[in-house]
């Protein structure tokens, strides 16, 4: 078999090739690759966005990201762009990226029935699962884009949304 002299070469190359990957792994940035989506892959302005509260593994989460500006905020032509993934519950989580670094906000929806459209009710109100990045309280009336502002910069964004 192995002498003591073998024994202890080896067990001191196993603990090298150990800390050696050890090392290699605390070398990435893990705000940039934890997260395993598709649409996630370490591009400068990445938002890593999580939805919290999705109820159903059915339908699409569609994600809207609007500019530091009041006029056209929550509205089609204000957006700068949407994508739109896969529900999955409880959490669903995905990436897009801002144009540039700034400030920004995002506004969510659970398209539950997949029919590319937020569902509303008889009054106006919404008929599916909804969330604004940083969460602000809505009464009657949208919040101002002011209240769900987050700011990236060229490393990103970790933004976490809990749908109403």
């Amino acid at each position: 078999m192995f002498s003591s002299i073998q024994k202890l070469l080896i067990g001191g190359a196993v603990v090298v090739a150990l800390t050696a990957g050890a090392s290699a792994k605390k070398t990435e940035d893990p705000e940039k690759f934890h997260f395993e989506h598709v649409s996630c892959n370490g591009a400068d302005n990445q938002i890593r966005l999580v939805v919290m509260g999705v109820k159903r593994n059915a339908g699409r989460i569609t994600a809207d990201l609007y500019p530091n500006q009041e006029d056209g905020f929550l509205k089609k032509r204000g957006r700068l762009t949407q994508v739109k993934f896969a529900a999955k519950s409880p959490v669903t989580s995905f990436c897009i990226i801002a144009p540039s670094a700034g400030s920004f906000a995002i506004a969510v929806y659970h398209d539950e029935n997949a029919n590319d459209g937020f569902d509303k009710g008889p009054l106006g109100m919404p008929a599916e699962p909804w969330g604004i990045s940083n969460n602000p309280k809505v009464r009657f009336s949208p919040p101002p884009v002011e209240k769900a502002l987050f700011e990236v910069n060229h490393t990103g964004a970790e933004v976490e949304i809990k749908l109403k």
